[in-house]
């Protein structure tokens, strides 16, 4: 991120004593963030993937029924709808995998468009197809070999089918598989299928890259640059000969099995079909599902696959002309990354409501909707969550009151921000929208006036509302000025702004309104830059002399200098930094102390709904470099975040799903008794405190502007920026090592599920479509799947 992006985000030095002198406010920073101040594990893995069938048994024939839905396994409920998460699936058909480039399907094999350069949503000569966006674009496809996919029972020689036409004369294309070049071939401009021989040594298990260069580019009538369309893609063994056009992919269809009418996913392949279903799958999770064949001889496989482990069959038989119901019990593969596969063979097998189920709670859920008349938010500026020793037991810094907080709130372990800086992070915070809608995303970019923000909405809730902020950017010049009936900026009035000054402004105005419904933001600022604690928080870290370069006023501008290269600094140095940053996390413990006991003094304490959190971390060479705004690693994207609600939410509760940051403008309106309105992407995370299981598994979206994406579901966390890495939040919870190239499973998983979210980031409805991880049948319907 530029320099400039900084300059109003440094806090100045505290006014301690007499004659101390604040930091100009125009000095630059290199630690991109917002408010010029001054980043119980599961088992390592499966074992084994054991598994069995645990029911079988016939489906009752009931001639002329009206279409009957699943009753399933007794004692379960869905955790995830296999049909509402079709566009999931890949589709084998007939030995070849299918890929319809014309539909959604599409996406999960360009990363939902992220820098694969492809135009979408368009036709050629009246088909569906995606456009070349200029000369050159990207795909990616799975293989493994397990015998009834496009690798066979082992990787041979392969068949890459292309049905395109070329939007300029005389067409040339090159196609390179791996970045190994495999074929160039003359496009007409007329649609036709090419077909280029992969040979086996340039592909391998796991995730296959297929890059299309073409020789020019020709303009579209909407006057887009586009060197050809393309329809759809088919890749197999060589030797099952030339492609036929692309089968059907799977369809959702109500199917008659003898007088019994089921809504069932059906491949449209005559010799036979292989759906897979990547997912996260829950712990405990068992597969139910109905299947038959509108035809003899044809038989049914169900297979479960995890990386490490050799597939295993959980079952396999003929498919009667009537429903056969199965429980399958999916053993280890529980609780992993892992992928389903439902094989037909022979013909088309009808696979009727498909789901993954696990054990129904012993009561159901009714989270009652308890109102609050008194909500505030604490905000820690540049807070990980590895810091806190709630998070971290292993951490040295101290935290108490924190602590403290944990045990009489509602923890979520895995809460993300949506961007590694300030100004993005609380926009999205106070606004229940991912960046790319919010638009407050550089330095000069102000908060749309187009998207809700959270002051307005409890004004109309009937709430006083406050904001009392230390973060420079948290402020009018970005846009965030709307709505409040008090607005304090600390930075842009020059005034001190450490986190005790801070709560000793806005404590005359909470306590005026005592008797009244009121909402205050209070963005502190410790323990971002510049890192200067007092000497009593320093000592606690660093109790020695320090004769380096680091300057604790000048913080801010060193750290600046220290990512630029101008600044050279040795392990010592590196400490101090460190120290100096973990002085100011147990200063701002203290200050929340004053505000917890001050709230306990006036009696609000218990009546109010308190929140915790912070808009991202700082580095510490974890990733080679210092500060924010520079990666989405979690240093930098895992933050604490603390929900206190009386009588609501319980105390000392741990909620392990994955959530984001922005979730939280829905959850205070949730807290206040309002609606949040249309357009909010974001979704009450209340729920989860009594149906974790219910709510999940979800997606966490991290964006760095246009040049990096981070995700995390459940286990996994992957990275797009630059280059792909996968990391096992589990097992490496610095992100250390990734392992991309030994769990291709996990990254498919990963993959299909960044490639949704991103694709629809713009128009997400997480009440309305659930999370990218975890699809209702409302996406399907909205987004025109079939």
């Amino acid at each position: 991120m530029p320099l400039l992006h900084f300059r109003f985000h440094q806090r100045p030095r505290q006014k301690r004593a007499p004659g101390c002198r604040r930091l100009a406010l125009a000095a630059f920073l290199a630690v991109s963030c917002g408010g010029l101040r001054r980043a119980p594990a599961p088992e390592a893995g499966p074992a084994g993937v054991a598994v069995a069938v645990a029911v079988v048994v016939d489906a009752a024939i009931a001639v002329g029924a009206p279409v009957q839905a699943a009753a399933g396994p007794e004692g379960a409920r869905t955790a995830i709808d296999l049909i509402a998460n079709r566009v999931q699936a890949l589709t084998h058909s007939d030995g070849r995998l299918v890929i319809d480039a014309g539909s959604p399907d599409f996406l999960k094999f360009i990363d939902g468009n992220w820098k694969t350069s492809w135009i979408l949503g368009e036709k050629d000569q009246g088909r569906p197809a995606a456009l070349v966006a200029g000369i050159s674009a990207l795909l990616f496809f799975p293989l493994d070999t397990d015998g009834d996919g496009a690798g066979g029972a082992g990787l041979g020689d392969t068949l890459l089918s292309v049905f395109a036409r070329s939007l300029a004369p005389q067409q040339r294309l090159s196609v390179f598989v791996n970045e190994k070049p495999v074929a160039t071939l003359d496009v007409d401009q007329q649609g036709k299928r090419y077909d280029v021989t992969v040979p086996a040594g340039a592909l391998k298990l796991g995730e296959n890259r297929v890059r299309l260069t073409f020789r020019s580019a020709g303009t579209t009538a909407s006057g887009k640059r586009s060197a050809a369309a393309i329809t759809a893609l088919s890749i197999g063994r060589a030797s099952l000969g030339p492609a036929r056009a692309p089968g059907k992919l799977a369809a959702v269809e109500t199917v008659d099995l003898g007088g019994v009418k089921r809504r069932a996913l059906v491949a449209g392949g005559s010799t036979g079909d292989r759906l897979s279903f990547y997912l996260a799958i829950p712990a405990g999770a068992r597969l139910a599902l109905a299947y038959g064949a509108t035809a003899p001889g044809v038989s049914a496989d169900v297979r479960v696959a995890a990386d490490g482990v050799r597939p295993r069959t959980l079952h396999q038989g003929p498919a009667a002309q009537r429903w056969t119901e199965a429980t399958l019990d999916l053993g280890a593969a529980a609780g992993q990354a892992a992928r389903i596969d439902l094989v037909g063979r022979g013909g088309r097998v009808a696979w009727a409501e498909p789901r993954l189920v696990v054990k129904a709670p012993d009561v159901v859920p009714m989270l009652a909707r308890k109102k609050f008349d008194h909500i505030f938010v604490w905000m820690v500026d540049t807070l990980r969550a590895d810091k806190v020793h709630v998070y971290n037991p292993a951490t040295r810094v101290q935290t108490p009151t924190y602590d403290a907080f944990a045990a009489d709130a509602t923890r979520f372990e895995w809460a993300q921000v949506p961007g590694t800086w300030s100004l993005p992070s609380h926009a999205s915070l106070l606004t229940g929208v991912y960046p790319v809608v919010h638009k407050a995303t550089a330095h000069a970019a102000r908060l749309s006036p187009d998207v809700p923000f959270i002051a307005e909405e409890m004004k109309k809730a009937g709430f006083k509302t406050a904001l009392f902020s230390s973060n420079g950017y948290v402020s009018g010049k970005w846009g965030f000025e709307r709505g409040w009936d008090v607005y304090r900026n600390f930075i842009r009035e020059s005034l001190p702004n450490g986190a005790e000054y801070l709560w000793k402004t806005a404590k005359p105005w909470v306590l005026a309104n005592q008797a009244r419904r009121e909402f205050a933001y209070l963005a502190t600022v410790e323990p971002h830059v510049i890192y200067n604690p007092p000497k009593k928080f320093l000592v606690k870290y660093w109790n020695k002399p320090y004769r380096g370069p680091i300057k604790p006023s000048q913080s801010g501008v060193q750290l600046g200098l220290i990512k630029g290269g101008k600044l050279k600094v040795t392990d010592n140095d590196k400490a101090y930094l460190e120290a100096l940053h973990d002085g100011e996390i147990t200063q701002s413990d203290a200050a929340f102390r004053i505000f917890v006991d001050d709230l306990k003094t006036a009696g609000l304490y218990d009546s109010s709904a308190i929140i915790v959190v912070s808009d991202h971390g700082d580095e510490f060479y974890e990733h080679g470099s210092v500060g924010h705004g520079h990666t989405v690693y979690q240093e930098l994207v895992h933050v604490p975040l603390l929900i206190r609600a009386p009588g609501l939410l319980p105390p000392g509760k741990v909620v392990h799903a994955d959530v984001e940051v922005m979730d939280l403008f829905a959850t205070m309106l949730d807290l206040a008794g309002a609606r949040p309105p249309a357009g909010t992407e974001g979704t009450s995370l209340l729920p989860l405190a009594e149906d974790e299981v219910g709510q999940s598994p979800r997606a966490a979206l991290t964006l760095d502007g246009s040049t990096a994406r981070g995700l995390k579901v459940a286990r996994y966390r992957l990275i797009e920026a630059g280059r792909l890495e996968l990391f096992d939040e589990y097992e490496d919870r610095r992100e250390q090592h990734s392992v991309a190239a030994e769990r291709p499973i996990a990254l498919r998983q990963m993959r299909d599920v960044f490639s949704i979210l991103h694709a629809y980031e713009d128009r997400w409805n997480k009440t309305r479509w659930g999370t990218a991880a975890n699809l209702t049948p409302e996406f399907t319907r909205d987004v025109g799947w079939n």
